[in-house]
């Protein structure tokens, strides 16, 4: 198994391990299905482990296209954004730190259009963006990622605190505050299961 591949097989059991804790999440301010789509992008990531053919940008872009097919829900396709953007970011001459910068520079952006969502709207994006900030600082890819699950964990934390303004939780508002938002949370999950 490439060292890709491991990565994106923890991802996976990292999605699977916590679906409860996703569903709860989702449950109290949203519609509470985030945990079965969290095994379904699980189920997308792993269909699409079994092509990688070595090529980052096709692979990149084959994990969207199964994570696509596998989760079609609002937050599946804003998941599967992450990696078809990230597809269009990466290099075959860049270093592999210089394409992760890229590539998670390239997914926020992409999720933030799709998503038509701003940071401190108490979405996925309030933990993507200080992850994403900081694996632009680092100088290794192992410190990078460390630094990067703190951030998107501080980031989800503190979504408890912001009015949500999308999907069902835009509905209850004031409801929604002093829980973190869950889509967040996945992203905290998904950088913890790299380090």
């Amino acid at each position: 198994m490439s060292e890709f591949a491991a990565a994106l097989e923890k991802v996976a059991v990292a999605l699977e391990s916590n679906a409860a804790k996703f569903g709860e999440l989702d449950g109290a301010a949203g519609d509470g299905d985030l945990g079965i789509t969290a095994g379904k992008i699980a189920e997308g990531i792993r269909s699409a482990t079994a092509s990688l053919t070595g090529d980052l940008k096709s692979d990149l872009a084959t994990l969207g296209k199964e994570i696509s097919k596998a989760a079609s829900s609002t937050f599946g396709t804003l998941f599967a954004t992450c990696f078809i953007r990230a597809s269009g970011a990466a290099s075959a001459n860049a270093d592999a730190l210089t394409n992760l910068q890229n590539c998670l520079g390239a997914a926020f952006e992409g999720v933030s259009a799709r998503g038509k969502a701003q940071l401190g709207e108490r979405t996925l994006l309030d933990a993507l963006h200080p992850a994403v900030e900081a694996i632009k600082s680092a100088t290794d890819i192992k410190s990078g990622l460390q630094q990067a699950a703190v951030a998107a964990r501080t980031g989800a934390s503190a979504t408890a605190q912001m009015m949500p303004k999308h999907g069902r939780a835009g509905w209850i508002g004031e409801r929604a505050k002093g829980l973190e938002d869950a889509g967040a949370t996945v992203i905290a999950v998904v950088f913890e299961s790299q380090v």
